[in-house]
């Protein structure tokens, strides 16, 4: 019974020392600027294909004057395929430091292997 526990152990260690972690991409897929607002961009994910999500995150104790988030899709060669802009929740206009905005952005084709999408925060 005992020589059953090592032996469960023992497959267990090896297969766990076997596993590779996928390199973390998505820092290399998205191109951020705010501006010199007192902002931050965090949390940025695709999710399936074509929605792009995150968050806006205050970086000062000022209050954020209201604006939008510019987008483009770039292709491999930094060519636009495809921009647009969109609003994000009032969350950060607030003084409460410590919510964030959150965004949406629906792509209007996924993205292909290689592309970039670059994030500007603009003020109105």
């Amino acid at each position: 019974m005992l020589t059953n526990v090592f032996v469960a152990i023992a497959l267990l260690l090896s297969a766990s020392s076997c596993t590779v972690i996928p390199t973390d991409t998505a820092g290399n897929r998205f191109i951020t600027d705010t501006h010199a607002a007192s902002v931050a961009f965090r949390s940025l994910r695709v999710e399936g294909q074509s929605t792009i999500k995150g968050q806006i995150h205050r970086t000062g104790r000022n209050p954020v004057p209201f604006g939008h988030i510019g987008y483009a899709v770039l292709d491999a060669s930094g060519k636009v395929r495809e921009q647009g802009r969109v609003e994000h929740s009032a969350a950060i206009r607030l003084r409460n430091t410590h919510r964030p905005s959150l965004f949406s952005i629906e792509l209007k084709q996924p993205l292909a292997s290689g592309e970039r999408v670059q994030l500007i925060y603009l003020n109105d």
